[in-house]
């Protein structure tokens, strides 16, 4: 601003009737000009408050209001009418040096400023998928932009008479009744419509419940037939909850939104905000969310924003109540898991290897662990690949006790010496370099040191924040491991040739090891934790999302005696089997005869029977086998065969094999003397690395053959 522009001042004085000491409210004065931009703003205070404009050359006219004080730069007056704040409208001419306006509130008006505040929380993650498994990772950091969604009262009347039109046909039109599968009746619906616009949104279960609910209304049956359309929004308004997903589907288009509200995520995905109805608005709130997070310092990147609105929108909004919102933007920069932990004071948890709670492992707190199973999952599967122990830290460890490093070892059985695992093991935070987003690693060790003549490989407890900006989660598998057993180089596996016999040089070490977790101070000292008040504990339940409540390690007993907790260390006992399996499919055969070795024909006589032999191995169980078989391109086996491992066969009669499954083609058409099969035999190994990666250890074997009468 030049130092001679002139300026024009304008008195603002303002009486809250009522008004006195402590319930006066927070107030300022605001002016707009009549397009709605902010032209200055002021608090205002018991003796008013004073705006200075810069002058014109030319008359013109102003908005100045009397609001609640809003904690933004630039208030929007939209905002500041919604909440109540009470408006004049000023002329200004070019010569004037000082206007003045002057507010008399009544207690209803400024008491409702206050009044309509609504509270919004919620939590925005991030949801992937790492070997099958879904993982939320919290985004922190992100700008969330709140949302209110025009009511059905103010949408109805706005609405295309074709739009009303085909809600009088669904209403009116039978449908079946409701059952757990929709799809035929989501598929016919869909056709019937014939809407102008096609939908963005794909029939749910959440509105085909709602149109079997209407349809099934003898009342709105009725109504939809004979009331006139401002009948009938009358009807529909008071069924609210069913004409939303209706319209959701058939027109996805039909609301407006207002933003009302923004609020900025922590570190663990965590936000909120107030944000304020309205004055004398009664209408339940409907809410509707996006997110956006800044990248390299110079560009906002939307990383959420589901569309159709309409089906995203959080109806009926309970003040105070939690929204959570999943995002899968791959751009989205989150930070490491939030795990709220319930344990004693001083606790170190093992809680997981890979994603797998030590709660779902025998031995590792899984009920009826017995000599037989120890080292298993609940469900049967051993252990193989890449193993990840998942370790949580009290931050008192670092903060007070002077505990700074951890260290993992593995052995074979359950007797022996340790070898310490030496595995790089990173985690990794971001901060800003300039304008740039850096992600850098934070190196957790191994640290080597040699201390009353051991030798350690020494990780660091991870401090609760980070040198510079916050922990994120680069790699969903890296930053939350605190160490690497790699069993398949310490517990080797059988491979097998396609004969079924064992590749040359390849060993079953399967069977039960142990990793054993120590604590060591910064001087490399072995921690004495019943000195330090140290409690050991694990996860009470598989589930590891949410809060985890924990047990203490010294409850869990072994089979054969004692506890996870042995002296200062707590040690998990694994059942490890990286063996391979074999799928082997044998010849298949009638009383006619066995398929040839060069043509694979099988001769049969009238009502002959097909008997087709195969193997599903593995040395020690663990495993399963899928058995398919095909007909040209259909699956004449319906379900296919499955179960675990051992010598099966499969006797179908001949007319079975030539009638089942036909396709629609064969309609009509005399039935099959010659056709040609194919068997498809996998078998898969149940071994884990606690995260569903596919380990590599299944096997298939494939077979055609051809049934022809002698």
């Amino acid at each position: 601003m030049a130092n001679n522009e002139k300026m024009i001042e304008i008195r603002v004085q303002a009486d809250l009737l009522e008004a006195a000491g402590d319930q006066r409210p927070s107030a300022a004065a605001y002016a707009y000009s009549k397009g709605g931009k902010l032209l200055a703003h002021s608090p205002l205070g018991a003796d008013g408050a004073c705006l200075n404009l810069p002058a014109g050359t030319e008359p013109t006219a102003i908005r100045v209001l009397v609001g609640p004080a809003i904690d933004k730069p630039e208030p929007e007056i939209e905002e500041l009418r919604r909440r109540g704040a009470q408006e004049q409208h000023l002329r200004i001419e070019p010569k004037q040096a000082r206007l003045s306006a002057r507010f008399v509130l009544a207690p209803c008006i400024w008491r409702c400023w206050l009044a309509s505040a609504c509270l919004v929380r919620g939590t925005l993650v991030k949801r992937i998928i790492t070997g099958g498994v879904p993982l939320d990772l919290p985004v922190c950091h992100a700008t969330v932009d709140i949302y209110e969604v025009d009511p059905l009262v103010l949408v109805l009347p706005r609405l295309p008479d074709w739009v009303i039109d085909r809600i009088r046909d669904l209403i009116v039109k039978p449908f079946p009744g409701p059952g757990p599968d929709p799809g035929p009746f989501a598929a016919g619906a869909a056709m019937a419509l014939q809407v102008r616009a096609a939908p963005q949104h794909a029939m749910d279960a959440s509105t085909v419940k709602a149109l079997q609910t209407a349809a099934a209304s003898s009342e709105l049956r009725f109504l939809a037939q004979t009331a006139s359309r401002i009948q009938l929004e009358q009807v529909l308004l008071a069924h609210a909850d069913l004409i939303r997903p209706i319209l959701c589907f058939i027109y996805p288009q039909f609301v407006t939104m207002q933003k009302v509200a923004t609020a900025t995520t922590d570190e663990c995905g965590h936000f909120q905000t107030l944000f304020f109805k309205g004055c004398h608005n009664t209408d339940v709130p409907d809410l509707y969310f996006k997110a956006h997070q800044r990248l390299f310092g110079l560009f906002d990147v939307t990383i959420y924003a589901p569309t159709p609105v309409a089906c995203h929108t959080w109806w009926n909004y309970v003040c105070g109540t939690e929204v959570h919102l999943v995002t899968t933007h791959p751009l989205a920069i989150t930070c490491s898991p939030c795990h709220d932990v319930t344990g004693p004071d001083n606790w170190v948890l093992f809680t997981a290897i890979g994603n797998t709670s030590l709660a779902a492992i025998r031995g590792g707190g899984a009920p009826g662990a017995d000599a037989t199973n120890l080292g298993l999952l609940e469900s049967g599967a051993p252990w193989g690949g890449i193993l990840r122990p998942r370790l949580d830290f009290d931050n008192s460890l670092r903060e007070k006790l002077g505990v700074k490093y951890y260290q993992l070892a593995w052995r074979k059985g359950t007797s022996g010496g340790w070898k310490p695992l030496t595995a790089l093991v990173n985690r990794h935070h971001a901060h800003f370099v300039g304008t740039s987003l850096v992600i850098d690693a934070y190196k957790l060790g191994p640290n080597y040191m040699t201390v009353g003549g051991e030798d350690l490989a020494l990780y660091e407890i991870p401090p609760a924040i980070p040198p510079i900006g916050q922990w994120t989660v680069a790699n969903a598998v890296l930053d939350t491991e605190n160490g690497e057993f790699d069993s398949v180089v310490s517990a080797r596996g059988l491979a097998f040739n396609d004969d079924g016999t064992a590749v040359l040089g390849t060993v079953d070490d399967s069977g039960l090891y142990q990793i054993k977790l120590d604590l060591y101070d910064a001087a490399g000292v072995r921690v004495d934790i019943a000195a330090k008040q140290i409690v050991y504990v694990v996860p009470d339940t598989a589930t590891l999302s949410g809060t985890i409540n924990t047990v203490h390690a010294d409850t869990v007993a072994q089979p054969g005696g004692g506890t996870l907790v042995q002296g200062n260390g707590l040690v998990l006992t694994l059942h490890i089997d990286n063996n391979h399996t074999w799928a082997g499919l044998g010849a298949p055969s009638t009383p006619a005869g066995t398929a040839d070795p060069c043509c694979g024909i099988v001769a049969y006589d009238p009502g002959a029977a097909v008997t087709m032999p195969y193997t599903a191995f593995h040395p020690h169980g663990f495993a399963g086998h899928t058995l398919q078989v095909f007909r040209s391109a259909t699956e004449i086996i319906v379900p296919a065969i499955t179960g675990g491992v051992g010598a099966f066969t499969v006797i179908r009669s001949v007319a079975d094999m030539m009638s089942l499954e036909l396709p629609a083609a064969c309609a009509g058409e005399p039935p099959c003397t010659t056709a040609a099969f194919g068997e498809h035999l996998y078998v898969s190994a149940t071994a884990t690395d606690g995260w569903g990666t596919n380990l590599g250890y299944d096997d298939a074997d494939n077979r055609a053959f051809a049934l022809s009468p002698e």
